[in-house]
């Protein structure tokens, strides 16, 4: 893969990602911690972190939208779609996402 200039404007460096190491680090301190900035809570991330366990451990999990196959490295976990706080378990990224744009036509 070729070096692209970071894309932070003015920024020099050469890296392998959008952004170089220093400004990654920046973008994520803006966004905030995934337990505040993006709404998730602790219980959210230990739930997260036990699901992830038992993948790590062998366990083979199903997407509870569509019923396929969870990719240990690659998964959501999923909310309920009327109750954010009821969690329903592991999703695709796909799943999840179609879920939430369908959401947002519905109220837009």
């Amino acid at each position: 893969m070729a070096k692209r200039v970071c894309a932070e404007h003015g920024c020099p460096e050469l890296t392998d990602t959008t952004r170089c190491p220093t400004h990654t680090r920046q973008a994520d301190r803006a966004r905030g911690k995934r337990a505040h900035g993006s709404g998730s809570d602790w219980q959210h991330t230990k739930l997260r972190r036990s699901y992830q366990r038992a993948m790590n451990a062998g366990k083979a999990f199903n997407c509870w939208r569509c019923g396929g196959p969870i990719d240990p490295n690659d998964w959501h976990l999923g909310h309920d779609d009327h109750d954010r706080t009821i969690y329903r378990g592991p999703e695709h990224p796909l799943c999840n996402l179609r879920a939430a744009g369908s959401k947002r036509k519905q109220t837009g």
